[in-house]
């Protein structure tokens, strides 16, 4: 009974140590870094979401590419993981101005939302797009109105 035991045990050890991919996990892709930052009618712009997206493939798994801006208006973008950077390529760039409120219509919910009213956060009418090099990336000032 031990060795029936014994053998069951080492046969299940096989069996997951050998499983492809089952301890694999997933990973960002290759990042470089990004920074910018958004003024807002001229002046520095806080709280600010800055999204991009990509005009190429990163594969299976849709990456979201994301910063916020801080007091003086700069951010830093990041790919899975905060301030990683962002993939190289052609990307599509986005804003919005999240705030929370709490939904009348659903008991007082809190929500999130956009204080620009979705006036810029349209990838298929942002007027902005960038292209990530391989090295360091510091952007252009985005100039909201």
């Amino acid at each position: 009974m031990r060795s029936q035991i014994w053998l069951s045990s080492l046969l299940l050890i096989l069996i997951v140590g050998l499983c492809p991919g089952c301890s694999q996990r997933v990973s960002p892709p290759t990042t470089v870094p990004v920074s910018g930052k958004v003024l807002l009618k001229g002046e520095p712009a806080a709280g600010i979401r800055v999204r991009m997206y990509p005009l190429f493939d990163m594969g299976k798994i849709e990456w979201g590419v994301v910063g916020e801006t801080g007091p003086s208006g700069e951010f830093t973008l990041g790919t899975g993981a905060p301030g990683n950077g962002a993939p190289p390529g052609e990307y599509i760039v986005t804003f919005t101005k999240p705030r929370i409120d709490s939904d009348p219509e659903h008991n007082g919910l809190e929500i999130e939302v956009d204080d620009f009213q979705g006036k810029y956060s349209d990838p298929e009418n942002s007027r902005w797009t960038v292209t990530i090099e391989d090295g360091d990336n510091e952007l252009e000032p985005f100039l909201l109105d």
